[in-house]
C-alpha cells in the first residue's frame, strides 16, 4: 500500500489526514486514487466500511480550485442522513483550507435561506440528495450545477433504483460531460440501464470479497421452532454482549414495539427507522454514537441510509423479503477488516430463503441457544406438505384476494374458503374409509 503522502497532494489535505489519523490507503482508495486523479469514469463496487468515502473526496479536494467561485463537484446520497455524514467528512478539509466553500442541500432544512445564499455565491462542492438538488438546480434554477467537473453517486443502487430516475436524468442533462464516480455495495439491473446510458466503456472496479461471502462475517441462523419470536431474541440476548447490536424488523410498525418489549425486560435500546423526525433521528444517531444504546431496533432505512460505526452485531427479527437487503444489512457489521456477527431468527416457512442464500455463496451455520451458548445445530429438511395442508393451501391459491375490496368480501371469501376446505376434507376422509372397508 502506498503511504498518502506519495500522491503529492496539496498541503491542506495532507494536514487534514494526519489530523484524522490516516497515513496508508485501504484497498478501495488504491484502486480508485489514480484513475480518480486523471479524471477517468468509474463504478466501484465496493462494501460499506472499505475506505471508499476518501476515495472520492481526496480527488475532488485535490482538483478544487478555490479561486473560482463555481460548483466545481457534485455528490448525490440517497439519503439525508448519509448526505449529512459525507458533509460532516468533507467539512474536516474544511477546517485546514477555510475558503473551501461546501453546501448540503437537502429537505428538512430553510429552503428560502438556501435560495438566498445561493444567489448570492456558489460553492465549490455540493452534498445532497436527489429531490433538494433538482429543486434548487433545475426548479428554482439558483444552484449552477452545469458548471461541475465531477459527479459522485454515492451508494449508487440505491440512488438508481428506479424511484427518482427521472429527477436524477434532470439533474445530468444540465452537467455537459462530467467526470462519473459511482460507489455502491452491489450493481444491480437498474444501475447497470445507467451506466449503458451514461458511461459506456466505464471502468468497473470491484474490490475485495463479495458481500456474502466475506470471511469477516459469521453467518447465523437459529430456529424458532415453536417458540415467539420474542422469546427466542430475548434468549438470544441473555448469551451475546455486542458491542452494538442493530436489530432488523421489516415492517415500519414493529419498530416501536419491539424495542419497547425488550427495554421491558432490561435493556438500553434505540430506535431509527423512515418515520422519525429529522431531530428525533438526530439526536437518536448520536447518542448511538455516545455509546447510550448496545441494541438499536432498526427498519431497513439503516441497513443502507445511515452509517452507523462500532456495529458488532446484526440481528435479523425477520428476514428481509428480498436478498440483496439481506447484503445490506449484514454489511453493516465487520466493517473496516474487523469481525462481525450476523444472526438470523428463522422457521421452516424460510428454508427456500436460506438456499438462495447459499446459491449466492453463503455459508450459513445453522445454531441452537443452549445453556452453554450457541452450539451448532443440522438444518433438518422440511417434511412434504400432509394431505389435509396441502388441501387449504390449494384452496388459499385459488382464491387470491384482490386489490381492490368491496366492503364485507373478506369475511364473505373467508367463509367460501372454509366451506371448500370442509367440503374437501370429508371427501378425503370418506375416501380413507371406503378403502378400508374395501379390504376388510
Amino acid at each position: 500500500m502506498m503511504a498518502f503522502t506519495d500522491y503529492q497532494f496539496k498541503p491542506f489535505i495532507n494536514q487534514t489526514l494526519k489530523d484524522i489519523g490516516f497515513s496508508e490507503e485501504t484497498k478501495v482508495q488504491k484502486a480508485v486514487l489514480e484513475r480518480a486523479l486523471k479524471g477517468e469514469n468509474l463504478v466501484v463496487e465496493s462494501a460499506t466500511g472499505s475506505g471508499k468515502t476518501h476515495a472520492f473526496l481526496l480527488p475532488i479536494m485535490q482538483r478544487i480550485d478555490v479561486a473560482k467561485p463555481l460548483v466545481q463537484a457534485l455528490i448525490l446520497s440517497p439519503t439525508r442522513e448519509l448526505a449529512m455524514q459525507l458533509y460532516e467528512v468533507a467539512g474536516k478539509f474544511q477546517k485546514n483550507k477555510p475558503e473551501l466553500d461546501i453546501r448540503l442541500a437537502i429537505g428538512g432544512t430553510n429552503r428560502d435561506q438556501e435560495i438566498k445564499r445561493f444567489e448570492t455565491v456558489q460553492p465549490h462542492i455540493v452534498i445532497g440528495t436527489v429531490g433538494r438538488i433538482r429543486d434548487l438546480a433545475i426548479a428554482t434554477n439558483v444552484l449552477k450545477i452545469y458548471t461541475s467537473q465531477i459527479v459522485v453517486i454515492d451508494e449508487a443502487d440505491m440512488v438508481l433504483d428506479g424511484k427518482d430516475l427521472e429527477e436524477v436524468d434532470q439533474v445530468l442533462a444540465a452537467i455537459p460531460k462530467p467526470q462519473f464516480m459511482l460507489f455502491s455495495a452491489t450493481i444491480p439491473k437498474p444501475m447497470r440501464h445507467f451506466m449503458n446510458r451514461y458511461l459506456e466503456g466505464v471502468k468497473e472496479i470491484v474490490i475485495g470479497e463479495p458481500q456474502l461471502t466475506k470471511g469477516t462475517i459469521e453467518h447465523l441462523f437459529i430456529p424458532t421452532k415453536a417458540k415467539s419470536k420474542e422469546e427466542v431474541l430475548l434468549s438470544l440476548l441473555k448469551i451475546i454482549n455486542p458491542f452494538l447490536a442493530l436489530i432488523f424488523v421489516n415492517k415500519v410498525e414493529d419498530v416501536d414495539p419491539l424495542a419497547k418489549y425488550i427495554a421491558s425486560h432490561g435493556y438500553e435500546v434505540g430506535v431509527i427507522h423512515g418515520d422519525l423526525d429529522d431531530r428525533t433521528r438526530r439526536q437518536t444517531l448520536r447518542r448511538i454514537k455516545d455509546l447510550h444504546y448496545q441494541y438499536v431496533v432498526a427498519s431497513d432505512i439503516a441497513s443502507r441510509g445511515i452509517d452507523i460505526e462500532g456495529v458488532s452485531h446484526v440481528i435479523n427479527f425477520d428476514l428481509p423479503q428480498d436478498i440483496e437487503f439481506y447484503v445490506h444489512r449484514t454489511g453493516r457489521t465487520a466493517r473496516f477488516e474487523m469481525r462481525g456477527q450476523a444472526i438470523s431468527l428463522y422457521d421452516y416457512d424460510d428454508e427456500k430463503y436460506v438456499n438462495e442464500l447459499k446459491k449466492k455463496g453463503l455459508n450459513p451455520v445453522f445454531v441452537k441457544i443452549t445453556d452453554q451458548g450457541l452450539e451448532p445445530t443440522v438444518l433438518k429438511e422440511r417434511k412434504p406438505l400432509g394431505k389435509i395442508k396441502q388441501i387449504e393451501t390449494m384452496i388459499h391459491a385459488k382464491t387470491p384476494m384482490p386489490k381492490k375490496v368491496k366492503p364485507g368480501y373478506k369475511k364473505k371469501r373467508k367463509e367460501k374458503i372454509e366451506k371448500e376446505i370442509r367440503t374437501l376434507k370429508r371427501e378425503y376422509v370418506s375416501s380413507i374409509y371406503r378403502k378400508k372397508k374395501k379390504y376388510e
